[in-house]
């Protein structure tokens, strides 16, 4: 059960489906109707393009057919009311204005036209011509993949980086998935209506949306009442979580991570680990490794305890000391391997599987509340027993999938990692592309074990140590991203677990 700790550090985010099912209730009971509720989002839209370009800019507003088309005609006729030089663009420019199920946004429309804006064709908008582009084409109801004429308008759009401004999600982007359908437009300020929508921070969405504005028109709060989320996203420092230490501690007092790993010629990623493990605040850290490696581990940090593990029945009084158990940086895929995973598997320890670890999960499977798994992508499709492609499809999906599979703490990682667990359903948007690099996920695992071991529950854990993880990464990657080193991040780790916040 989610405490009202863990719901204070998180924003809502929403499906589709539900936008469209309860979005004009919402406005009901906020006293609007479904016409004032449109002009209220144009309104918005409109303050937000003031606040990017000056009167007299030369902008191109696009339209779609329905709700999102709309809130684009009251954008265009505010600004063309306060003498931007507006240029009109419809998917449909010759429409006839009958009387439809979208009322407000053909009366948006047909204001439009009074006014003397002609619509043109969207596929004749060139981008060049303007300072802006408003994109009001699908929002979120996008059903089917952006292809042929409208796809090549949408690669010459973001060819001549002009800024776009999109309406509540960026055309060709999946409100639920953040996929890219077809083709899809790059916005520098994406204005999203009432709620947020849950696509705009996962997947291929943070490369599209740029900036985004949450407008809730008056009318969010009645939606949170109408609608219950599904996914939370994190925006908090969970330093909470963790906590001061009392003055009386001790090592014993804050546990002891057993990095199990590196196999013949692998020492690297138990090195990570093991080192995120220390500057995280485990009391003490061993590394259980294979006899070949002790010598450099050993080295490496003076502060851990590196053990040379020939069979499995070695690491009996190792897995019985241990409060938290990393298994898998480095482990291999040999002989050796399986048998060391296997004896680890056997004891009732919290256990952070991570790289060969989750390699051998998928051979065999164990099913446990205790296990935290974090796979990207492609383990978590060797998990599941499908392709990346579909993983990356459905990131909501899968990361559902698997928790629901193994009974385990589920990160799904990527850009805009997604947590499924025991204390519910988490997005943590923060990282950067900086941390596309060899060792991240080590240092990750490590992090993870320590904060178990200092006594977070194996959901707070995972959430406060893929959070912190991010964090560290944005910070050490802000300046130079290109060449950012999984090692970077240990002395930001430390300050993040001290209860620091960058500013």
């Amino acid at each position: 059960m989610e405490t009202s700790q863990s719901i204070s550090l998180a924003q809502n985010l929403y499906c589709a489906e539900q936008l469209q099912r309860s979005e004009a209730r919402a406005g009901e009971l906020a006293g609007y109707s479904l016409g004032q509720l449109m002009s209220l989002a144009g309104r918005s839209v409109f303050e937000e393009l003031e606040r990017i370009v000056s009167v007299g800019a030369s902008i191109a507003i696009c339209c779609g057919e329905g709700n999102n088309g709309g809130d684009g005609y009251i954008v265009a006729r505010l600004a063309h009311q306060a003498g931007y030089k507006v240029s009109l663009y419809a998917l449909n420019a010759k429409a006839e204005l009958k009387q439809t199920s979208h009322e407000p946004a053909l009366q948006a429309r047909r204001a439009c036209r009074e006014l003397g804006l002609e619509e043109r064709p969207l596929t004749d908008c060139t981008a060049n011509d303007y300072d802006l582009i408003v994109d009001a084409v699908f929002g979120i109801g996008l059903s089917r993949p952006v292809e042929g004429a409208l796809a090549e308008w949408v690669r010459a759009l973001n060819k001549s980086r002009v800024p776009v401004l999109a309406i509540d999600v960026p055309s060709g982007i999946n409100a639920d998935s953040g996929c890219i359908m077809g083709e899809a437009i790059v916005a520098q300020v994406t204005v999203t209506m009432i709620a947020y929508k849950r696509g705009l921070f996962t997947g291929a969405s943070p490369g599209h949306v740029g900036r985004i504005v949450l407008a809730d028109l008056g009318a969010g709060k009645y939606f949170e009442r109408l609608e219950q989320p599904a996914w939370r996203r994190v925006t908090e420092n969970p330093y909470g979580w963790l906590g001061d230490r009392v003055a009386h501690s001790h090592k014993g007092t804050h546990g002891h991570v057993l990095i199990v790993g590196a196999g013949p010629g692998m020492p690297g990623a138990a090195i990570l680990a093991m080192v995120a493990a220390l500057r995280a605040g485990a009391g003490k850290v061993s590394v259980a490794c294979h006899p070949s490696n002790v010598g450099i581990i050993a080295s490496q940090q003076p502060e851990a305890m590196v053990h040379g593990v020939e069979a499995p029945e070695q690491l009996n009084h190792l897995l019985n000391a241990a409060t938290s158990l990393v298994v898998g940086p480095g482990l291999g895929r040999d002989e050796w391997g399986y048998k060391i995973y296997q004896a680890c598997m056997a004891v009732n320890t919290c256990k952070v599987i991570d790289a060969d670890g989750l390699y051998w999960l998928a051979q065999d499977p164990v099913h446990s509340s205790q296990l935290i798994l974090t796979p990207h992508p492609g383990e978590a499709a060797r998990l599941l027993k499908c392709n990346t492609r579909d993983v990356e499809a459905n990131r909501f999906e899968h990361a559902l999938s698997l928790h629901n599979q193994y009974h385990a703490q589920i990160v799904l990682k990527g850009a805009g990692s997604l947590i499924s667990s025991t204390r519910g359903n988490w997005l943590i948007d923060r990282g950067s592309p900086a941390m596309a690099s060899g060792g991240m996920g080590d240092c990750l695992a490590g992090l993870i074990g320590a904060l178990v071991a200092q006594g977070l529950a194996p959901a707070q854990a995972l959430t406060a140590g893929v959070y912190w993880h991010a964090v560290a990464g944005e910070v050490a990657g802000s300046k130079a991203p290109r060449g950012t080193l999984a090692s970077d991040l240990m002395p930001i780790i430390r300050k993040l677990v001290n209860g620091w916040t960058p500013e």
